[in-house]
C-alpha cells in the first residue's frame, strides 16, 4: 500500500514502533498482535476493539497499527471487520476528518474496483453509512462505474450509495436522478429496479411519475416490493394532482389481485382514497375480504376487520350484498375475529338476506355441538345472540329461528341457556301468533333444563302467556314431575346404596336446587302454579276440576313452606312469606288480587320491554350518528380566534386535553408530559407519553444544556409490572446547547399500573474516558395509570350480561366509602369520573329522595377484559356517605388497580374560604 498520500506525516512507521508508557498494557498487546499476530489472532483482536469502541471505550491508539498492519490483508472476513470498524470509530477531530482517514479513503477505492463481487457489495453498503463528506468525495466516480456491474449484487449496492450519498450530500452527485433514471430504463433485475425505483420516488418523483408512465402496462409482473412502492407513488402523486387519478385507476384495480397481502392491502386502501364510485368501494372491499378469510394471521385478520366497519359506515348497501362472503371467515379459531364478523353482519342483515344469514348461523350453531369443535361455548353464545337480534328485527323468520334456539334451553352454559330464555319471553309478549307454540314447546323442555335463572324464566312465561286448558294442565304435570323427590320422597335405603348412588340424585334437577337453598327459585314456582291455577279459571275450568288443580298447588306450597322453615339460610325467610302469601291468594280468590296476578305483572313486564327497546334504539343513533355539514354553514377554525371569544371554563378544557388531563378525552388518544430530569442537570430530558391499544410510545425530547458536545448519550429504561421495552433508544451526540428527540416502545401485555425508570449516561468530547467516570442523569419515574388503558361501556351492557358477568367472574375489592361527598348522585357519577367506568343505572333510578342508592358502572379495557363496579351508598342523619363498593373483573389486576384509585381519589378538594 502506498503511504504517499498519508500527507502531512512524515515518518509513520515511528508511530508504530513507539509505545507510549502510558497506554494501558492490553492495548500495548493489541499493538502487538496486529504487527505480528496471525490471520486468527488478528480477527478476534479486532472484534474485541470494535466491541469496545461500540460499548463506548474507543483506542483511538489503536487507528494506526490497525490501518498499517490489518487494513492491507486480502482476508475477505478481516475486511468485512473493518468495514465494520470504520463505521464505528470517531472519523473527525475538532471536526475536521482524520488524516489518516486519507489512508482508509485509498483502501476503500481498491475495494470498490475489487474483482470480487462480495467485497465490492459490501463496500458498497458501507458507504450507504459514512457521513463525512471528505471521504465520499474521492469515491463517488467509482460508486457510479458500479452501476454497470455484471453482478446483481454489486448494482443493487451501487444504486442505495447513490441513494445516500445524494440524499445526505446533494452537492457530490447533482446528476443522480438522471443517473438512476436511466439505469431504470435498462436494468433487468428485479431488486436492482426496486431500489433504483425507491430512490426516485424519495429523491425525485418526477422522475418516477415519469418511468411509470412508460411500464404502467407492466406494473403486475413486477415484484411485491416494486409493486408496494408503485401504490404509494400512485397515492402520493393523486393526492397532490387530482387531475390524475383516472390514468391509474385501471393499474390500482389490477393490483387488487396481486399475490402479495401487502400489495393487495394498500391498493385496497388506495383505491378507497381515490374513489368513491360502487365499483372502486366494492372492489376495496372485496379484496379486503379476500385478504380476512385467506391470510392466517390473527392481527391482519383483526386490521382488515376494522377496514370493513369503516367502509360499512360510510357504504352500508354495498357491504349488504357482500355479507355472505364475510361470513365465510367465521370458520377463524379466534373468538374475537368471529365476534367483530358477527356485528358487521348483524348491521349489515336486510330482508334480501336474512334468511341466507339465519342458515349459515344454524349450520355454524350446529358445529358446535360436535365434540371435535374447539372454539367453546362463548362461540355458541355469539350466534344465539347474533340470531336473536337478528331475527327481532325480521318477525318473518321467527318461526324458523325459535324452535332451534329453544333446543339451547337445556345448555349448561349460563350465557347461552339465559339469552334464549329471555329471547323466548321477548317473543311471546311481542308476538302473539307466536305464543301458542313457544308455550307448548317450553312445557316440554322444562325437564332439561338444568340452570336455576333459566328455568324460573321459563316458569313465569309459561304462567303468563299460555292461551289453552291443555297447556295448563301440562305445565302442572310437567312442574310436578320436576319436584317428585321433594313431593314424594323415597325410603332412605332405596336413595342411596353402599355401592352407587341413584342416578336421580346425581342429576341437577329441580328439586336439588331447592334442596341445596335456592329459595328464590321455589317462590318463583309457587307464583307461576298460583298463576296457572287463575288461568285455568278464565279459561273456563271450573267446579270440582278446578279445586283439585287448586289442591295440587297448594300442596306443592305447602312442601315447600316446610323445606324453607327447615332450612337455617337467611334468604328462606323472606321466600317462606312470598310463599304464604301464594297460599293467602289461592285461599281467598280475591278478585282484585287476581286482577293484579293476571295483568298488572304482565302490563309491567311490557313496560320494561318498551323502555329497553327505546333506550337500545336511541343507544345506537347516538353511535351511529354523523355530524352534517350544510354547504353554508360557518366553518369555525378555533386557532384563529382570540380568547375573549372562548369563556374560561372552555379555554381550560382545551388546555386539560393538550396535556392530557382532561378526563373525558379519549383514553385511546391519552397523552401525558412528565418531566423526567431537574433544569438544573447537564442534560434535561422530558416525555411526551402516548398510549395506544396494546403499546406505549415514549417520545423522549433531550436537552443539552452545557457547551461541551456530549458523545455516546445513552438512554437506558427499564420497566416495572407487564410493561416490556421494545425498542431500545440507540446512542447519539450532541452539540452544545443542542436539542435531540428519540422514541422508545414499551408493550403492554395486561391492564395493571406499570412504572418506567431509567438513566441518561453520556461522555463529554475532548475528556479521557473510562468506565468509572460516566457522566450519568437519574430520571424521575413514570407512572403508567390504569386509566390510560379502560373506556367507560354503557349502550352495549344489558342488565343480563351484567348479572351474568358478575357471577362469571372471580376477583372481588372491596372498597369502603369514606368521602366528603354529601350527595349521593354526585358521588356516583365522581366515582364514575375518576374510574372512566360507564353508569348502566338509568338517571331516573338516580336519585336522593329517599336517602338509599345502589348503581352499577361497567368499563372495558383496550385488552377485552371487562370490568363491573357495584355502589351500594346510604346518607347518614349526619349527612355523611357510607357503604360500600364492590369491583369484580375476570383478571385480578383490574380490581385492585381500581380499588387503589378509587381509595386515593374519592375525597374531592373542598374550595379554598
Amino acid at each position: 500500500m502506498s503511504l504517499a498520500a498519508s500527507g502531512s506525516m512524515e515518518k509513520p512507521c515511528t508511530i508504530l514502533v513507539h509505545y507510549d508508557k502510558g497506554d494501558p498494557p492490553q492495548v500495548n498487546e493489541f499493538k502487538q498482535t496486529f504487527e505480528h499476530g496471525t490471520i486468527e489472532q488478528k480477527i478476534e483482536t479486532l472484534k474485541k476493539v470494535i466491541l469496545y469502541t461500540v460499548n463506548g471505550e474507543p483506542i483511538p491508539q489503536l487507528l494506526m497499527p490497525i490501518i498499517l498492519y490489518v487494513m492491507p490483508s486480502r482476508d475477505h472476513y478481516i475486511k468485512k471487520l473493518l468495514l465494520i470498524y470504520w463505521e464505528v470509530i470517531e472519523k473527525t477531530h475538532l471536526g475536521k476528518l482524520k488524516s489518516e482517514m486519507i489512508l482508509v479513503c485509498n483502501s476503500l477505492l481498491q475495494d470498490l474496483t475489487h474483482p470480487n463481487e462480495f467485497i465490492r457489495g459490501s463496500t458498497l453498503r458501507f458507504l450507504c453509512k459514512l457521513r463525512e463528506p471528505e471521504v465520499l468525495e474521492s469515491l463517488v466516480e467509482q460508486v457510479k462505474n458500479n452501476l454497470e456491474n455484471r453482478h446483481a449484487y454489486v448494482r443493487r449496492n451501487a444504486v442505495l450509495a447513490i441513494y445516500s450519498i445524494y440524499s445526505s450530500f446533494e452537492y457530490l452527485i447533482p446528476d443522480a436522478p438522471e443517473i438512476i433514471y436511466n439505469f431504470l430504463l435498462s436494468e433487468g433485475d428485479a431488486s436492482c429496479k426496486r431500489n433504483a425505483f425507491i430512490m426516485l420516488f424519495n429523491c425525485a418523483q418526477d422522475k418516477a411519475v415519469e418511468y411509470l408512465s412508460t411500464v404502467l402496462d407492466q406494473v403486475p409482473s413486477f415484484g411485491d416490493m416494486l409493486q408496494f412502492i408503485v401504490v404509494e407513488l400512485i397515492r402520493k402523486v393523486c393526492k397532490t394532482n387530482p387531475a390524475e387519478r383516472s390514468k391509474y385507476m385501471k393499474c390500482i384495480f389490477t393490483l387488487l389481485n396481486s399475490s402479495s397481502p401487502a400489495v393487495k392491502y394498500e391498493s385496497a386502501g388506495t383505491l378507497l382514497s381515490l374513489s368513491s364510485a360502487p365499483t372502486a368501494v366494492r372492489g376495496a372491499a372485496s379484496a379486503y375480504i379476500d385478504l380476512l378469510c385467506n391470510e392466517s394471521d390473527n392481527n391482519v385478520k383483526m386490521i382488515v376487520l376494522d377496514k370493513l366497519l369503516e367502509i360499512k359506515k360510510n357504504h352500508s348497501k354495498i357491504m349488504q350484498d357482500l355479507v355472505m362472503d364475510i361470513m365465510r371467515a367465521l370458520s377463524s379459531p379466534n373468538i374475537d375475529i368471529c365476534k367483530k364478523i358477527l356485528n358487521i353482519v348483524l348491521d349489515s342483515i336486510t330482508p334480501k338476506n336474512i334468511e341466507e344469514i339465519i342458515l349459515v348461523l344454524k349450520k355454524e350453531i350446529n358445529k358446535t355441538q360436535s365434540k371435535e369443535f374447539d372454539k367453546g361455548l362463548d362461540y355458541r353464545h355469539l350466534l344465539v345472540k347474533t340470531i336473536h337480534s337478528s331475527s327481532l328485527k325480521y318477525p318473518e323468520v321467527l318461526g324458523n329461528v325459535v324452535p332451534l334456539l329453544m333446543e339451547f334451553l337445556g345448555d349448561s352454559y349460563l350465557p347461552t341457556a339465559v339469552d334464549v330464555v329471555v329471547f323466548v319471553r321477548e317473543v311471546a309478549e311481542t308476538y302473539e301468533h307466536l305464543r301458542s307454540s313457544v308455550v307448548s314447546k317450553l312445557i316440554e323442555t322444562l325437564p332439561l333444563i338444568k340452570i336455576s335463572k333459566v328455568y324460573r324464566v321459563a316458569t313465569w312465561t309459561i304462567a303468563e302467556y299460555t292461551s289453552s286448558l291443555q297447556d295448563v294442565e301440562n305445565a302442572f304435570s310437567a312442574i310436578q314431575l320436576d319436584l317428585d323427590e321433594i313431593l314424594k320422597p323415597k325410603p332412605i335405603d332405596e336413595e342411596v346404596t353402599n355401592d352407587k348412588p341413584k342416578k336421580k340424585v346425581e342429576q341437577q334437577s329441580i328439586s336439588k336446587l331447592i334442596v341445596d337453598g335456592d329459595w328464590y327459585l321455589a317462590t318463583c314456582i309457587a307464583s307461576s302454579l298460583s298463576k296457572l291455577y287463575f288461568k285455568a279459571g278464565d279459561l273456563g275450568l271450573s267446579g270440582e276440576a278446578l279445586n283439585k288443580l287448586r289442591a295440587q298447588a297448594m300442596l306443592v306450597l305447602v312442601i315447600l313452606i316446610n323445606l324453607a322453615k327447615k332450612s337455617q339460610a337467611s334468604t328462606s325467610k323472606s321466600s317462606y312469606e312470598r310463599i304464604i302469601s301464594c297460599i293467602n291468594v289461592l285461599s281467598t280468590q280475591d278478585p282484585i288480587v287476581k286482577e293484579i296476578w293476571l295483568k298488572d305483572c304482565k302490563q309491567s313486564f311490557a313496560n320494561y320491554l318498551e323502555v329497553t327497546i327505546a333506550k337500545q334504539n336511541e343507544n345506537k343513533k347516538k353511535s351511529t350518528k354523523e355530524a352534517l355539514v350544510k354547504p353554508n354553514d360557518i366553518v369555525s377554525i378555533r386557532q384563529l380566534k382570540s380568547k375573549k371569544a372562548f369563556g374560561p371554563i372552555e379555554v381550560e378544557d382545551d388546555l386539560g386535553k393538550a396535556v392530557g388531563t382532561d378526563v373525558g378525552s379519549d383514553k385511546f388518544e391519552y397523552s401525558k408530559i412528565y418531566q423526567l430530569s431537574g433544569f438544573s442537570d447537564p442534560i434535561y430530558a422530558e416525555a411526551y407519553v402516548k398510549v395506544h391499544q396494546y403499546d406505549i410510545v415514549l417520545e423522549i425530547s433531550v436537552f443539552n444544556q452545557t457547551n461541551d458536545t456530549l458523545q455516546n448519550v445513552t438512554l437506558e429504561l427499564v420497566t416495572l409490572g407487564d410493561l416490556k421495552i421494545c425498542e431500545r433508544v440507540p446512542p447519539f451526540t450532541m452539540g452544545p446547547r443542542e436539542k435531540s428527540n428519540c422514541k422508545a416502545s414499551i408493550k403492554v401485555s395486561s391492564t395493571d399500573n406499570g412504572v418506567v425508570m431509567g438513566t441518561i449516561v453520556f461522555d463529554i468530547a475532548g475528556s479521557v474516558s473510562s468506565i468509572s467516570d460516566k457522566n450519568c442523569v437519574i430520571l424521575n419515574e413514570i407512572n403508567i395509570d390504569i386509566i390510560d388503558y379502560i373506556q367507560p361501556i354503557t349502550h352495549q351492557y344489558t342488565d343480563v350480561l351484567f348479572r351474568n358477568h358478575w357471577l362469571e367472574f372471580e376477583w372481588e375489592n372491596k372498597i369502603p366509602v369514606y368521602t366528603n361527598i354529601t350527595d349521593l348522585v354526585a358521588y356516583v357519577q365522581h366515582i364514575s369520573k375518576i374510574t372512566n367506568m360507564g353508569i348502566l343505572t338509568p338517571d331516573i333510578h338516580l336519585s336522593n329522595e329517599t336517602g338509599i342508592l345502589s348503581a352499577n358502572l361497567c368499563a372495558k379495557s383496550v385488552f377485552g377484559e371487562d370490568a363491573l363496579a357495584n355502589i351500594c351508598i346510604e346518607k347518614q342523619e349526619d349527612g355523611k356517605i357510607v357503604g360500600y363498593i364492590r369491583i369484580r373483573s375476570k383478571v385480578q389486576g383490574i380490581a385492585v388497580s381500581l380499588g387503589a384509585r378509587i381509595t386515593s381519589k374519592q375525597k374531592v378538594a373542598q374550595p379554598s374560604a
